[in-house]
């Protein structure tokens, strides 16, 4: 069992999630010119795996190979941080995507430059966003999911937000109060609280600490900011009897959603 913190207590409850999605359908903005992503070729196997989702250029990607039966509502996947020579690029996210091809909804996968300010990665993909808003008639929330690094530009990308166009932003296993060298240069750079206006939903997935591979050698919990506005999640230890480190959760928190949101049709 793990829990959700709401805004208004200070008290734990089980989580509960009353969520929605919406649908990601982008005609050629500035980012790329919406190329397919194949699920077929998206290769579950670790030591065969090539690549195949950071293979790409930037911008929105839709997942290809099923058909949605439903274009009001999807969701946006954002990948996060990778090291110069970190292996298997984009592999955390494969099972998430296989599985995807079982939705009603459409899916759609955000690839960023990740060496570029979160900011600029942030901007970019809320033109996508209001470029969606002004095609698609009965839009009318857009559900957006990043991991890691991606989780910072998501929480930047709702905390700035000001569009009618409802935002459900999601954060996992992100470092949002961790200083980065490699961001000294940045406006964002992490911070102790976030605050959200209105139609924004935002809520955080958090690791436990000492599990996370990443966080679990500073001293201190660089998960741990204040949110305005804004609930959290603190995930289990262990799930499915396997540590729940910073890349399965992953997996863990896209079940829970998409076992809330009815994702897969009936």
């Amino acid at each position: 069992m793990y829990f959700r913190k709401t805004r208004n207590s200070n008290k734990y409850s089980n989580i509960t999630l009353y969520l929605s999605v919406a649908l990601v359908l982008l005609s050629g903005c500035g980012l790329n010119t919406r190329k397919g992503l194949e699920a077929s070729k998206i290769i579950l196997e670790k030591s065969k795996y090539d690549e195949y989702l950071i293979n790409r250029s930037n911008g929105i990607h839709d997942l290809l190979g099923y058909t949605p039966k439903d274009s009001s509502k999807g969701i946006v996947l954002v990948h996060g941080f990778y090291p110069p020579n970190w292996p298997k690029k984009g592999f955390e996210w494969t099972k998430t995507l296989k599985s995807m091809t079982k939705a009603q909804y459409p899916v759609w996968w955000f690839r960023h430059e990740w060496n570029d300010c979160p900011e600029e990665n942030s901007r970019l993909l809320a033109e996508a966003l209001d470029s969606l808003k002004n095609n698609i008639e009965d839009l009318k929330l857009v559900y957006v999911i990043g991991h890691s690094n991606g989780g910072l530009i998501v929480a930047d990308l709702a905390e700035k937000w000001d569009s009618n166009l409802h935002l459900s932003a999601h954060s996992i296993a992100s470092g949002l109060n961790h200083y980065r060298d490699r961001l000294k240069s940045c406006e964002v750079q992490g911070k102790k609280e976030y605050v959200f206006g209105e139609n924004v939903e935002y809520l955080q997935w958090r690791t436990s600490k000492e599990i996370d591979g990443i966080f679990k050698n500073l001293d201190y919990d660089p998960q741990e900011v204040e949110l305005k506005n804004g609930n959290y999640v603190l995930l289990p230890k262990e799930w499915n009897g396997d540590r729940l480190g910073h890349n399965l959760s992953i997996q863990l928190v896209m079940e829970e959603l998409i076992n809330e949101i009815n994702f897969f049709s009936s």
